[in-house]
């Protein structure tokens, strides 16, 4: 309980903070509740520098964000690598539950948010957010992720898979599951921006869409969202590449 009430403490403290922000690339897949994106400078009590990738909440500080590093030094992750944040008691309750881990030996997290826990209450929300997008992208060659995605997050159901991408043809593809849930994407590399964009496929038929973006020395890794007419199915991704 302290811990909680520590995380709404420090989410209400940032209120006051500025406006200047660093390049940070992010995505939700809806703005309503959560945003992600670069933190600004921060007030006491706020953990971590300004430009780090963030979360805000609504009905907290008007969305201001707080840094992922400083909310796992708060809240340390699981066994898994996952933090996970239920909602604060009282006044802070509309501060909902996070799910939410970093890829490894990078500043790119990724993970999901929902009101209530339940990722059927109509508000759950996936994202990523990374510091250091590619910015050396390759232009040849192939390369495979190890990749971890989040959905309904329960502490033992992470999934797991493998994509690739073809940096000759600027394709991106592959897939991550779980015993539930099985996620397919196929997507387009902009290498301009170091970003993807194409179409996913929940449990082999339902179309969907997603996106995401490289980031580290030579798209060292990766992180992205899949989305879906059903909510319930959206998933979080992220993860480097294979030896």
């Amino acid at each position: 309980m302290k811990k909680l009430q520590t995380v709404a403490v420090v989410l209400g403290l940032c209120a006051a903070v500025g406006q200047a922000q660093a390049a940070v690339a992010a995505a939700q897949s809806d703005s309503t509740y959560v945003q992600v994106g670069a933190t600004a400078a921060g007030g006491s009590g706020h953990p971590g520098q300004a430009g780090q990738p963030g979360i805000g909440v609504h009905n907290v500080a008007d969305f201001t964000k707080v840094a992922f590093s400083g909310l796992q030094q708060m809240v340390p992750a699981d066994a898994n690598g996952v933090t996970k944040i239920a909602a604060a008691p009282g006044s802070h309750r509309d501060m909902g539950d996070f799910n939410f881990t970093k890829v490894a030996n990078s500043d790119v997290y990724f993970g999901e948010w929902s009101q209530t826990g339940d990722v059927a209450d109509g508000t759950h929300t996936v994202y990523y957010a990374g510091k250091d997008k590619t910015t050396n992208m390759p232009t040849t060659g192939q390369a495979d992720y190890a990749v971890v995605g989040i959905n309904n997050y329960s502490g033992n159901n992470l999934l797991t898979g493998t994509f690739k991408a073809n940096f000759a043809t600027n394709k991106l593809s592959g897939s991550i599951a779980n015993s539930g849930l099985s996620v397919a994407v196929n997507a387009n590399i902009n290498s301009a921006d170091a970003s993807f964009k194409g179409n996913a496929l929940a449990n082999g038929s339902m179309t969907g869409a997603t996106q995401g973006h490289f980031f580290g020395h030579s798209a060292a890794q990766l992180a992205g969202i899949a989305t879906f007419s059903d909510r319930s199915k959206d998933v979080s991704f992220g993860g480097s590449k294979k030896p």
